[in-house]
């Protein structure tokens, strides 16, 4: 029952505003005035910009029962951290005529990408969505089809705490693409935008010349005004804020290691600072990205397979054929296929593990503080689609208006700010 000692409004708009989605939903219930607060855009606004972060990993799969694509929330506090449905109704596409993969997440929003399965002269091309799935709310980029493909992954720029004033706020896609050059050691990188407040996309003006190999990007993730790419062996930065651009190489880069079956993760700690994640056949090691003057790694916390093990040997007991005893542990990393799949708030680890012919992942939990290993007793992804988890906030931050321009695709022409 609410306080009659406080105002509705006041508990309305300053109190139940700081509390998760997911508690705020089942605030509804306490009266009708309370319901039309909670569900007004005026809410959603002070509630993505005053609740504290509570971080998870997201991710888009196979729904076990029906095989449609859904997506599936991994979190610490599952109590507090969620989506109303998992089904991908509300994003308007045809569920059972194509798939569907996150390409960004940032503070509540995801960037989704649509693509039929059969490709023909009358199917349609991909698909970009912006959407909320805490809200169910989702709208279509235009000109996203001219200008990202099926291979592209883009970084998502979304700011609700820029200026917890403004009623409205805009999002940017940011796509880079590198191209060689002359020089076999060196690649070209030009990027291409979208701002919600334009409704245009633009060349950037900005470019750079890396010392790095021209692969595909694995992932993009956004910390504290800077875009990050992950190209396996190298990290391209755009710090959208200073507008500059830099690439630094990844820590066991740094280090002169040449990690035989490396396999790594790139995410944002709590305190908006990129964190990169890597398991090899010696371990989990953790490092944290600094910035004084220039960028370099800091190595946060490392950890052995058998020692983990050697603690918490009945949470891998679905490695049965292993029996998880004396030199056995060692060659868990040879037996078994091994991905960090995440990394929530900073302090929780996600880790994928799978025997080389399976399909399918079980998802384990590692907390850096105790050393704690838990199975969550779910599966993931699949042996032939490596789909990224991406970190999750949730939030009922309403979607940017986009502004229609003149050009009513949205299309650039490649000229530099046009």
């Amino acid at each position: 029952m609410i306080n009659q000692d406080i105002p509705e409004d006041v508990i309305c708009c300053n109190i139940f505003s700081r509390l998760p989605f997911k508690l705020v939903t089942c605030l509804k219930v306490v009266s009708k005035d309370c319901c039309r607060r909670l569900t007004g855009t005026e809410f959603a606004t002070k509630q993505a910009t005053l609740c504290p972060s509570c971080p998870a990993l997201i991710h888009i799969g196979p729904d076990n029962k029906s095989y449609r694509c859904s997506l599936d929330v991994l979190s610490s506090t599952p109590s507090i951290v969620g989506v109303p449905s998992s089904k991908l109704d509300f994003l308007g596409c045809h569920l059972d005529n194509g798939r569907f993969d996150i390409l960004a997440s940032t503070n509540g929003l995801l960037c989704i990408r649509y693509k039929p399965y059969y490709d023909g002269p009358l199917t349609p091309p991909p698909t970009i969505l912006l959407a909320n799935p805490a809200t169910q709310q989702s709208q279509p980029i235009p000109g996203a089809a001219n200008h990202l493909d099926m291979t592209s992954v883009v970084g998502l720029v979304f700011d609700p705490l820029d200026d917890p004033q403004e009623k409205t706020h805009k999002f940017m896609i940011v796509k880079a693409f590198p191209l060689s050059t002359i020089n076999d050691t060196l690649v070209k990188v030009n990027f291409i935008s979208f701002s919600s407040d334009t409704g245009q996309w633009v060349m950037s003006s900005n470019m750079i010349i890396a010392n790095m190999k021209e692969v595909i990007c694995q992932k993009v993730v956004y910390a504290s005004g800077v875009l990050y790419w992950d190209y396996q062996e190298d990290l391209l930065w755009f710090d959208v804020e200073r507008n500059e651009v830099g690439s630094i190489k990844m820590p066991w880069k740094m280090q002169g290691f040449n990690v035989h079956e490396e396999r790594h993760s790139i995410d944002v700690s709590s305190n908006g600072l990129l964190m990169c994640t890597t398991t090899n056949k010696d371990g989990l090691a953790i490092y944290q990205l600094v910035r004084i003057v220039n960028y370099h790694w800091e190595l946060k916390h490392t950890k052995g397979w058998k020692s983990i093990m050697e603690m918490y040997c009945d949470e891998f007991q679905f490695c049965h054929s292993m029996k998880l005893r004396n030199g056995c542990q060692n060659k868990f990393y040879e037996r078994w296929f091994v991905r960090p799949l995440g990394l929530e708030g900073g302090r929780w680890v996600y880790i994928g593990v799978r025997q080389k012919w399976k399909t399918r992942d079980k998802v384990l939990r590692y907390d850096m503080d105790t050393g704690k290993v838990e199975n969550t007793g779910k599966e993931l992804g699949n042996a032939f689609a490596m789909k990224c988890a991406f970190g999750y906030r949730n939030s009922m931050a309403t979607l940017p208006p986009i502004v229609m321009s003149g050009s009513q695709d949205g299309n650039c022409d490649g000229k530099s700010g046009d």
